[in-house]
């Protein structure tokens, strides 16, 4: 970019107040050159005006570029493009309006002739139409930074709430398995204690029945015929005794048996009313019109229980039975 140091680079006597993309900077006389002789015609310059020095010291350049009435036709590099087609949105050349725009000639504006100058009212309207723009933009993006800051902390605390219903569902089957499990536990101390009494009883018994087979053999060895005699008085009675013990034992004491098993209708009612316990519910800023509107998803609130509607049900099928039998009784 050129300062005010800078010298035309065609004739090396004046500063250069434009630059040229073929010949470099130009300097203001063969600037006046360039629009007038044919040879420049196909040549692109950019004015610029001297460097302005800042208070600051800095040097910022304020380029200008030619009019568009100044610029050449895309289509014939020799001619300028003076005429604006609103048919083809486009700018042309007089070559270019007799060859290919003739039909458009009702909708071809001569720019020279039209003498367009610029006009400060409609300047005005288009700035004051920009600073609405912009407002409006820097509302949205106001508006956005707000929402994302107030929907991090809503989903913040709906994770939160989600993990606090987690908890409250956990501490809950919790309470229910352990339940079951406490329940396990005392019916199998129950068992060892039948299993410590059993094995007591069974041992004085078998104790009993060790010191009778050693008094037995020791009666027969030493030939005392009148102890086994008096022994074999009361003998039969003592067995049925034991033998009463141990069926009294067997049916006073018994083991009580248990299992686990889950209820798989149960489970799926279950995990289908878990899925409905909690939802996450979208909420919808802004419509297709451009009217902002919140919409958010709405389910039906469950006031009763699973068994308090089957209560309710049960009660309204004995209604209407007792209704119909009501009827037959009258039609009898």
């Amino acid at each position: 970019m050129a300062s005010k140091q800078n010298q035309c680079e065609i004739c090396f006597k004046e500063n250069a107040v434009g630059h040229c993309e073929t010949c470099g900077d130009v300097g203001e006389n063969c600037v006046d050159i360039h629009k007038k002789g044919k040879v420049f015609q196909t040549h692109t310059v950019v004015l610029y005006e001297a460097v302005k020095m800042h208070e600051d010291g800095g040097d910022k350049p304020n380029i200008f570029m030619r009019d568009i009435t100044e610029e050449k036709c895309k289509q014939h590099p020799t001619e300028r493009a003076i005429f604006l087609c609103n048919v083809h949105e486009s700018m042309i050349c007089g070559r270019c309006l007799h060859s290919e725009h003739i039909p458009c000639v009702k909708e071809v504006v001569d720019l020279l002739k039209e003498g367009i100058t610029i006009d400060c009212e409609k300047v005005n309207t288009m700035k004051s139409l920009l600073m609405e723009v912009k407002d409006e933009i820097l509302l949205l993006k106001n508006e956005a930074e707000q929402s994302k800051d107030n929907y991090k902390k809503t989903a913040d605390k709906c994770v939160q709430d989600c993990m606090e219903l987690g908890n409250t569902i956990k501490r809950r089957v919790d309470e229910l398995t352990s339940g079951i499990r406490d329940g396990i536990t005392d019916k199998q101390n129950e068992n060892l204690t039948i299993h410590s009494h059993i094995s007591k009883l069974c041992d004085e018994k078998t104790k009993w029945c060790d010191d009778e087979d050693s008094k037995i053999d020791n009666f027969v060895d030493n030939n005392l015929a009148g102890h086994l005699y008096l022994m074999s008085r009361h003998f039969e009675k003592e067995a049925s005794d034991v033998r009463s013990h141990l069926k009294e034992m067997k049916h006073k004491h018994t083991f009580k048996g248990f299992d686990f098993k889950e209820n798989n209708v149960i489970l799926k009612c279950l995990f289908e009313d878990l899925d409905e316990v909690c939802e996450q519910q979208d909420e919808v800023t802004g419509s297709d019109d451009g009217n902002s509107n919140d919409v958010f998803a709405s389910t039906p609130k469950i006031n009763k229980t699973r068994r308090e509607l089957t209560v309710l049900l049960n009660q309204a099928k004995d209604e209407l039975d007792n209704s119909e039998k009501v009827c037959t009784n009258l039609i009898v």
